[in-house]
């Protein structure tokens, strides 16, 4: 049964506001060695609409990135060699300084907008990944 609102049938075609992720529609290059939370990862960032774009590492990230196609670059800095990642990072800033980036550093606070200054390994699930989404909700 198609909608009538104000007098007017409403086609289902027609995007539904109402539900929909203020991510919708957004694009995330998301760097991570790992291939278990970066298929988590992916995973939940796309169930709320995110187009997500990933690499295992920051060369396999420099042949994906462009100026101006990612709303947010994602790099995980407790996997990644500290140099590695600190090059990657001032190489994209430099070229494109309008870029947007989130460093995954684990807990406490698993998301970092500015450079992280020490890195740790440590394991983070799908629970606590889906909190980190809603804190960056927060941020945007």
């Amino acid at each position: 049964m198609t909608p009538i609102v104000a007098g007017r049938r409403i086609h289902s075609s027609y995007p539904r506001l109402r539900g929909r992720s203020i991510f919708a529609g957004k694009k995330v290059l998301l760097i991570d060695p790992h291939q278990p939370t970066r298929d988590v990862r992916a995973s939940v960032l796309r169930s709320q609409g995110i187009e997500v774009h990933v690499a295992e590492s920051s060369s396999a990230a420099r042949c994906l990135w462009r100026p101006k196609l990612y709303d947010w670059i994602w790099l995980d800095t407790r996997r990644n060699l500290p140099e590695e990642a600190l090059a990657f990072y001032e190489q994209i800033s430099e070229a494109s300084p309008r870029e947007h980036f989130a460093f995954l550093v684990g807990p406490p606070k698993y998301l970092s907008l500015a450079w992280p200054k020490e890195f740790r390994a440590v394991e983070s699930g799908s629970q606590q990944w889906k909190e980190t989404v809603n804190r960056l909700s927060a941020v945007a």
